[in-house]
């Protein structure tokens, strides 16, 4: 195996699915972290992969990647995570976020041993984004009946955390890992 025993592997747009994905490394402790872009090989214990949703979509360039290693995913353990902005979010609501809607089109082009599954929150930074990109997502949540604005319900704490918790699950595994396990 590689010297590292994690791959982290992420897509991103603005920067925010890139942060959490290093805050993940950062739990995990023992991970390597790559861009879709520069993976080179998947000789890891376990693959982490994320995705910002964007119109609640994931990154066409992870569901690529997870189309084109499917045959060497099917023998790792593998986790993923999703990033996004949900049109209703509020500090409330954020507390009791889990996502699990946001993770299913993901899920579902996965290969290998799943042994986790997260869904975190990310920001809308308007001074970050392109014009084109501001008013496709104020058209977009004009059509769901909201007004668009700035927020930031990024954790690191949060991130880190289930980062430690892939770790935990990489050097202690449970008995049985069902193939499909989601957590919050």
């Amino acid at each position: 195996m590689a010297a590292k025993r994690a791959l982290v592997v992420y897509d991103t747009k603005y920067g925010a699915t890139e942060q959490i994905a290093n805050w993940i490394a950062e739990g995990i402790n023992d991970a390597d972290i790559r861009h879709v872009d520069d993976v080179e090989g998947l000789d890891y214990d376990l693959v982490v992969v994320g995705s910002p949703l964007y119109n609640e979509m994931p990154s066409l360039r992870i569901i690529e990647f997870l189309e084109r290693y499917r045959d060497v995913l099917m023998n790792r353990k593998l986790a993923l995570f999703v990033v996004s902005m949900p049109f209703d979010m509020t500090p409330e609501r954020a507390r009791r976020f889990a996502g699990q809607k946001d993770l299913k089109k993901l899920l579902d082009r996965a290969s290998g041993t799943l042994i986790a599954s997260r869904a975190f929150l990310g920001k809308i930074d308007l001074k970050e984004m392109t014009e084109m990109d501001r008013l496709s997502l104020r058209v977009w949540y004009f059509l769901k009946g909201y007004r668009m604005k700035e927020v930031n319900y990024m954790s690191r704490d949060d991130a880190v955390e289930w980062g430690k918790h892939l770790y935990d699950l990489l050097i202690k595994p449970p008995e049985v890992v069902h193939p499909r396990q989601n957590e919050k």
